[in-house]
């Protein structure tokens, strides 16, 4: 039986945030810790996004950095491809 791709939702999260719209991906399952830090990037993007008129420059820059680390933890966990789609997903947004 060949692997066929699923279309996989993740659902809401606490605060009813969505973290991330459907893909198709792999059957394979995201581990909680991927899915932990897909979370947390999806918030801080979010966050980044929703607060960015309200931020001086020193809370964006704490803001970018947290992003830029998880997005490295995401990548050590082997979830680049989906925290790249994440990145994508809201640079079209806040434009």
């Amino acid at each position: 039986m060949a692997k066929q791709s699923q279309q996989k939702t993740v659902r809401t999260i606490k605060g009813g945030a969505s973290m991330l719209e459907s893909t198709h991906a792999p059957e394979e399952t995201y581990s909680p810790l991927q899915l932990h830090f897909l979370r947390r990037l999806n918030r801080l993007l979010h966050l980044r996004g929703d607060q960015s008129g309200q931020l001086n420059q020193d809370g964006a820059r704490l803001i970018d950095v947290a992003i830029y680390s998880t997005y490295r933890d995401a990548g050590d966990l082997g979830i680049t491809d989906e925290a790249q789609k994440l990145l994508r997903k809201h640079s079209v947004s806040a434009q």
